[in-house]
This record gives C-alpha cells, sequence and structure tokens, in this order.
C-alpha cells in the first residue's frame, strides 16, 4: 500500500462513502506498521462535488474531456502562432465543448447517485476552463485526484495550491509546494490585510472574467445562429426569387397560349357559323329533292 494508489483509489469513490473509506485505509496502514502512510491517508482531504465529477469524468475517459484538452492544445498553438482567425474560430467552439463537458460530468455524477448543484456545475464549468488554458491545470486534473475547483482569469498560471490531494504523484507545474506558507518570514498586520484585500480583489477579478468569458460565449454562440439564420434567409430569398421568376416566365408562356387558344376560339367559331349555314342550305336542297321525288311517284 502506498499514498498515491490509496488516493487514486478513494477519489473514485462518491462523496458519501469516502469518510469511512478512507479511515478504513489509515486504520490498515496503521497495523500493517506504518504509522507515516496512516497519517498521510488519514488527511486526505475530501474532495468538492465538483472536483469529484470532474475526477469521474477523467476517470471514465470520456470523449468530452478529451475535447477540452484538445481544444486547449489548439487555442495554445493558435495564440503562440498569433493566428486571430484560428483563434475567432476555435473562440466560437469553446462554449459548446465546454458545454458539453459539464453535462457529461453530470451524468456521470447522478448516475453514481449524486446531485449536481448549480452552483456545482459553474465551478465543474470554471475547473475544465482552467485545464483548457493552463497545462499545468491539465496534468492537475488529469490525475484524477482533483480536492477543489479550479478558476482562471486568463492572465496568471492557475492557482493549483492544494488542488491535487498528492501533488508528488504526478507532474503539476505551477502548483506551490507543501510547507511554502510556513516559510514566510512574519508579517505584520498591515501587510496581511493588504494582502488579504489584494486576494479578494482577485478573486473578484476572477470572478468578474468568468463572467465575461461566459457572457463572450454565450455572444459568439448567438452571433453564430444569427449569422446562420442569415445564410438561411439568403438562400431562401434566392430560392423565392427563382421560384417568382419561373412562375413568371410560366405565367407569360400561359398568356400566351391563352391569347392562341381565344384566336383559336374565334377562328372555331367562324368556321362553326359557316358549317352551320352550309348545313342549312344543303338540308334545304335535300329537302326539295325529297319533295320533287315524291310527286314523281
Amino acid at each position: 500500500m502506498d499514498l498515491a494508489a490509496t488516493a487514486v483509489e478513494l477519489y473514485t469513490l462518491v462523496p458519501s462513502a469516502f469518510t469511512a473509506a478512507r479511515t478504513a485505509r489509515a486504520k490498515e496502514a496503521k497495523s500493517a506498521g506504518n504509522a507515516e502512510l496512516a497519517k498521510q491517508i488519514a488527511q486526505l482531504p475530501k474532495p468538492s462535488t465538483a472536483a469529484w465529477a470532474v475526477n469521474m469524468l477523467v476517470r471514465r475517459g470520456t470523449k468530452e474531456f478529451a475535447g477540452v484538452l484538445e481544444l486547449g492544445a489548439s487555442l495554445g498553438r493558435a495564440q503562440e502562432q498569433q493566428d486571430h482567425d484560428r483563434l475567432r474560430t476555435l473562440g466560437q467552439q469553446r462554449p459548446r465543448v465546454l458545454a458539453a463537458a459539464v453535462e457529461q460530468a453530470r451524468a456521470v455524477a447522478e448516475g453514481l447517485g449524486v446531485k449536481v448543484s448549480g452552483g456545482a456545475a459553474l465551478e465543474i464549468e470554471a475547473t475544465l476552463r482552467a485545464a483548457m488554458t493552463d497545462p499545468a491545470a491539465a496534468a492537475a486534473l488529469r490525475s484524477g485526484q482533483l480536492v477543489r475547483a479550479l478558476s482562471t482569469n486568463g492572465l496568471e498560471p492557475v492557482d493549483l495550491s492544494g488542488a491535487v490531494a498528492v501533488p508528488g504523484s504526478v507532474a503539476v507545474a505551477g502548483a506551490r509546494p507543501a510547507g511554502d506558507a510556513a516559510k514566510e518570514e512574519p508579517d505584520d498586520g498591515g501587510r496581511q490585510r493588504e494582502r488579504a484585500d489584494s486576494q479578494r480583489e482577485r478573486e473578484k477579478a476572477q470572478t468578474a472574467l468568468v463572467e465575461a468569458e461566459r457572457n463572450a460565449d454565450k455572444a459568439d454562440m448567438e452571433l453564430a445562429k444569427a449569422e446562420r439564420e442569415k445564410a438561411e434567409a439568403v438562400r431562401r430569398s434566392e430560392q423565392l426569387a427563382a421560384e417568382v421568376k419561373a412562375a413568371k416566365d410560366k405565367l407569360a408562356a400561359l398568356q400566351q397560349e391563352l391569347a392562341s387558344t381565344e384566336w383559336a376560339v374565334t377562328l372555331a367559331e367562324r368556321d362553326r357559323k359557316l358549317a352551320s349555314r352550309l348545313a342549312g342550305r344543303e338540308r334545304r336542297a335535300a329537302e326539295t329533292a325529297r319533295t320533287r321525288l315524291e310527286g314523281l311517284s
């Protein structure tokens, strides 16, 4: 038994089973004579619902999570190459890819009997967005040992301190090593307040960025929808114009045919009258002949 293997096992369990299983594994380690390992296992933090759902998304090897990482890599390459057209195209794909991954994470979680709230779903989205923008965050997610949700302001590396249960078991660049806080020099109250204020401002800025990106994604989706609707309207307009032209051509042909038919009717009526007069004359002649024949009998 080792810490990394135990963590992998524990973080695949539903949250309701985590604490009991962690206690059991710690007792096993202690019984085996490894008090230090037992202590480390006992200190493994229970993951938040959002973090656990992301872990399950990763463990299941879903195509939705793979899509998040692939799009993130593509965005990174486009950013390095300053390919603005490519960035715009990929940016339009981002809301769809994130939404699909969040929906799949919720489906996996709820399939295991864990309800994912709206707030947890937002944290899942923020975590996946962080993985999409920062390779270190992506590595943290791939470990399947995520403890808390992640967020990004799009400018600085994602803060991974305390985000992975056993940081040493996975290469996660950018995470602050445990114990760094203890190495910091004591600070006076004013500086601590200043740091706390700065942290609050940073959190507000991160929240504002996430909201701004969400609004931008929504606007991109609306733009794409409007462009599709315009293209459809143009196509329909061209189709109707062609149909109107065909109808006009057909109407002109029918009008010409009608004129010809009406003239034919006029000629036929004239011929009918002539034939009627001729038939009357011939009937009268026949009647005269019949009368003459009877007189000769």
